[in-house]
């Protein structure tokens, strides 16, 4: 978790407001957290009463599709990333794509860090693998074929065996 000093958040409250928007911050005064703050969708989970809920929306086909579009425009944003849907879970598709052949792998790990901070590293991917609804092995070639149609250079598969 993200944690600042009540010194910084009265110093820079634009600046944290944006990361709290990605995620829940802590805020600490004399060592001590005394207060967070978190991403409207969580405080909305929490306010429904299912207890271990993931903030989000669930995914689906219809939010499946929304990315594959999102990914096969090319337009990689983060403000146009952050209107997409969860920034959990685009954090983890923008760190899956960083992996594939044909995406700009800086890029793409600055767009996950930018959405979800933390989200580059190997430990946070594979807890969000872990818990992923995205499936890499369905995703993947759903966004090939849509490049593909759009005559757009698309990610290099990997030699059969």
């Amino acid at each position: 978790m993200d944690t600042v000093t009540a010194t910084h958040l009265k110093n820079r409250l634009g600046e944290v407001l944006t990361r709290a928007a990605l995620g829940p911050v802590a805020v600490e005064r004399h060592g001590r957290v005394v207060a967070y703050l978190v991403p409207p969708a969580a405080v909305e989970a929490h306010a429904g009463g299912t207890r271990g809920a993931r903030p989000g929306p669930r995914w689906n086909r219809r939010n499946e599709e929304r990315v594959v579009e999102l990914c096969a425009n090319g337009d990689y944003r983060p403000s146009r990333w952050l209107r997409a849907g969860d920034p959990r879970v685009l954090a983890g598709v923008a760190a899956m794509l960083a992996s594939q052949e044909g995406f700009d792998r800086t890029r793409m790990l600055a767009l996950a860090e930018r959405l979800q901070p933390g989200m580059s590293t190997t430990q946070r991917f594979g807890r969000w693998l872990e818990h992923a609804p995205v499936q890499a092995a369905r995703f993947l070639p759903l966004l090939r074929a849509r490049m593909r149609a759009r005559g757009l250079r698309e990610p290099a598969s990997s030699p059969a065996p």
